[in-house]
């Protein structure tokens, strides 16, 4: 148990050094702001607009360290180490993200509370398990391009323009399966409740299925050990 521990510690010291603390605090000024400017100009908050509340600083929190994740290893030059243990390495990486999903996990219940407590109440673990399968498509895309970019910066910029093209084409993807931001709780009474739930669990499967194809990917770009270590 004590080797467990430090070993929970140090990966935890690894993937949440550094810049982690700013997009700690940049998720956290994010929903007190946005959290407020919702309060102060609606009488009356639907669940979705919840959902875009939560949904933003959880994948914020899960960001830097899937796309810094193995920079940080060559920066602290432990990335020779870890690809010297045969077949360990797919271990390390894979612990790390597991801890990375945990954590934010964990973090979303104080930032669901608060919306619960101060803005209205919803279904509070059904809102963080949708938004958990947004940060686990984000997170394992992120990891996989890093992969194959091998440049945290060069990840972060390409990511960011990938969710900015899917937030420009908000409203032509508002109710498409193949949006990433689709949200469960969307009301209109242009779309027919039933067909809605049907695009939900599908684009919800699409999610899913891409988010194990994106760790596939990566575990087989890890492969290429002379890659990372030039």
């Amino acid at each position: 148990m004590k080797n467990l521990y430090q070993l929970a510690r140090y990966n935890l010291r690894i993937i949440f050094g550094g810049r982690f603390v700013y997009f700690l605090t940049a998720s956290l000024i994010f929903f007190l702001v946005v959290g407020t400017i919702t309060a102060l100009e609606n009488s009356f908050i639907w669940f979705s607009e919840i959902y875009g509340l939560i949904a933003f600083p959880a994948v914020l929190l899960a960001f830097y360290p899937s796309v810094f994740g193995i920079q940080s290893d060559a920066d602290q030059r432990t990335l020779e180490i870890i690809f010297g243990i045969p077949n360990y390495r797919y271990r390390v990486w894979m612990l790390r993200y597991l801890m990375i999903l945990v954590l934010v996990f964990l973090m979303l219940f104080p930032f669901a509370a608060l919306s619960w407590y101060l803005l209205i109440s919803f279904p509070f673990m059904k809102m963080i398990a949708h938004v958990m399968i947004l940060v686990l498509f984000t997170s394992s895309m992120s990891f996989a391009v890093s992969t194959i970019v091998k440049n945290g910066n060069a990840t972060a910029v390409i990511m960011i323009i990938f969710g900015l093209v899917f937030l420009i084409l908000g409203e032509e993807l508002e109710t498409s399966k193949w949006n990433i931001f689709l949200s469960p709780f969307y009301q209109s009474d242009e779309v027919n409740s039933v067909l809605y739930r049907e695009i939900l669990r599908q684009n919800r499967m699409i999610l899913g299925i891409s988010s194990l194809v994106f760790l596939l990917l990566a575990m087989l770009n890890l492969q290429q050990r002379e890659e990372f270590l030039r």
